[in-house]
């Protein structure tokens, strides 16, 4: 799932101390949101998280937070644009 990018890695033969790359998540799955969902309603319970729990939130979150922001902006303009109540909107699996 994680990525990273090897732009921000340099070699220890450079003179300094290796860097460990930055990693990003890959591509964000349904199953990944509600694995995710699942995390974030027992931490908001009090349920200890794990340390993998906690990395895939800090992995995903800004992908996902992006992706939000990106719909809203869609959902905007279009009820910019035309009377929402003419709109069906249809889920990938119908």
């Amino acid at each position: 799932m994680a990525q990273t990018d090897p732009q921000t890695s340099t070699a220890h033969a450079q003179g300094g101390c290796p860097n460990i790359p930055h990693t990003r998540a890959g591509k964000i799955t349904d199953r990944i949101l509600d694995q995710l969902i699942e995390i974030g309603s027992r931490a908001q319970q009090g349920v200890a998280l794990t340390d993998s729990e906690a990395q895939m939130i800090l992995l995903c979150l800004p992908q996902t937070m992006a992706e939000l922001r990106h719909r809203r902006a869609a959902m905007d303009l279009i009820s910019d644009c035309t009377d929402l109540d003419n709109v069906r909107f249809l889920h990938a699996g119908e």
